[in-house]
């Protein structure tokens, strides 16, 4: 069976063995890898492709190697081109899977960093909404402490008054419990003097003095028991 062949330009074979106008000729180049490899090769893949062609070339003509880029130019207007043996296709076939396994995980990270970035945009609001709520809350907390110290600083200053109004009390029971000690009477502030201690007395001996309504003049017993 015959192999397969393809016409190119020299201008790209040049392009892709000394890197001759590569620019001006990237999608011919592109398209003699494809050829050459048996698949479609995409921009990220064209570094790979063009070394393993490269390498399978110079192996078949080694005169290539050793030749400059004008000289290569100079071989003629157009090269036939043979694909890659099945051999070297099937490693160029496990490389490009192994490659498109690796690009494919790359893409599957990048939609994962996306997403966490995504996440931490949210979070990041979440966040600041938070910080916002916790500085209110606390601004309130402040100020229902203050309060609460005002209340208990009110509680304090009445409670000492009581106090006070207590301890004056107990005084002046305490007065009065050594005027019963001292003198038998209890002293009470009404403005006008205390009475004397035998003035109590009095009113009873002068009582005991008034004749009573019926004309009996002695309290004595007489002599006949009658008291007339």
């Amino acid at each position: 069976m015959s192999e397969a062949r393809k016409i190119f330009p020299m201008a790209a074979f040049a392009a892709l063995l000394k890197g001759v106008e590569q620019e001006a000729q990237a999608a011919t180049v592109k398209e003699l890898l494809s050829f050459m490899t048996g698949r479609e090769i995409c921009d990220c893949g064209v570094p790979v492709a063009s070394a393993l062609c490269r390498a399978y070339i110079y192996e078949q003509h080694p005169e290539l190697a050793r030749m400059k880029g004008g000289e290569v130019v100079a071989m003629g207007d157009n090269v036939s081109v043979t694909q890659l043996p099945p051999l070297a296709k099937n490693e160029v076939d496990a490389l490009f899977a192994r490659m498109e396994g690796m690009m494919k995980a790359k893409d599957e990270l990048t939609t994962k960093v996306s997403a966490l970035e995504v996440s931490l945009t949210e979070a990041s609001a979440k966040l600041d909404e938070t910080a916002k709520s916790m500085a209110f809350y606390k601004g309130k907390a402040e100020a229902f402490e203050a309060a609460a110290k005002g209340e208990g600083e009110k509680v304090l200053v009445t409670s000492q008054a009581k106090v006070e109004e207590y301890i004056g009390k107990v005084d002046e029971l305490l007065k009065m419990i050594e005027d019963v000690k001292k003198h038998g009477v209890v002293t009470v502030a009404t403005g006008g003097a205390a009475p004397a201690a035998g003035a109590a007395a009095a009113p009873a001996a002068e009582e005991a003095a008034v004749p009573d309504s019926f004309g009996f003049g002695s309290s004595a017993p007489s002599s006949d028991g009658f008291g007339f």
